[in-house]
């Protein structure tokens, strides 16, 4: 069985005069969870957005399970769990994800849907609209829909924002297990604790470049830190 499933080569990407990825490049493995870091602006959801071919990549590649990534059988092997809450109103929580899982050839495991309807303390919101939803609500069922498909390629761009503290720790917890299951979970986030905590590299990416890629299982690993040292960010420079 293969093991690198994604290979992102010299990609770069301008909008209008913009430039906001330069030369990017590297690659990810089964099993692992990939965190992509960096602070707002930095270029990660215009990566993500080429990957699943939202936008249209001028310059470089993007190659998965060894195809260009414009392969439209492809796209049953990814999810994408959006920043945005851009999920079907008129559907209830319920709908939407049996809804994902018919687009996906996906037959329900009833009793894992039950569990994870539990685990997010969905039980009583679960057959009411979305429309009547709370922003984490919306997330939480995003994350039901992402671990009953559980694809080959899952990516995450900052949905663990916004829910609580007992539904994020699930989410941890998960992901992890979903990586575990030979699956790539690639996690988009300018947290770089969480990313501490939850990946195994980090991609450090800052104004469209990317500036290092961290072995986040090392000993002592503070990217914190490691992200000051590489933009030259000093303390001192900041007063009030």
């Amino acid at each position: 069985m293969e093991k690198s499933i994604l290979e992102i080569n010299n990609l770069s990407y301008a909008y209008d005069k913009t430039k906001v990825l330069d030369n990017v490049a590297f690659q990810c493995n089964r099993g692992e969870v990939l965190v992509i870091a960096g602070p707002n602006g930095s270029g990660k959801t215009t990566l993500i957005k080429l990957l699943f071919g939202l936008l249209d990549n001028k310059k470089g590649s993007i190659k998965i399970f060894g195809s260009d990534n414009t392969d439209i059988s492809l796209k049953k092997k990814m999810y994408y769990l959006s920043s945005e809450n851009i999920l079907p109103q008129f559907l209830t929580g319920d709908e939407y994800v049996r809804m994902m899982c018919r687009l996906y050839d996906i037959k329900i495991d009833e009793e894992k849907y039950k569990k994870l309807i539990s685990y997010y303390a969905m039980e009583h919101r679960i057959n009411h609209l979305i429309e009547n939803y709370s922003h984490g609500m919306v997330k939480k069922i995003q994350l039901i829909t992402a671990f009953i498909l559980q694809s080959e390629i899952t990516v995450v761009d900052e949905t663990l924002n916004g829910i609580d503290i007992e539904a994020k720790e699930v989410s941890k917890i998960l992901f992890r297990k979903l990586a575990e299951k030979d699956k790539l979970v690639i996690m988009c986030t300018h947290d770089l604790e969480l990313a501490e905590k939850l990946g195994n590299r980090a991609i450090l990416l800052y104004k469209g470049t990317v500036k290092d890629i961290v072995n986040l299982k090392e000993k002592d690993c503070n990217l914190t830190e490691i992200f000051k040292n590489l933009v030259g960010f000093k303390e001192s420079d900041y007063e009030i």
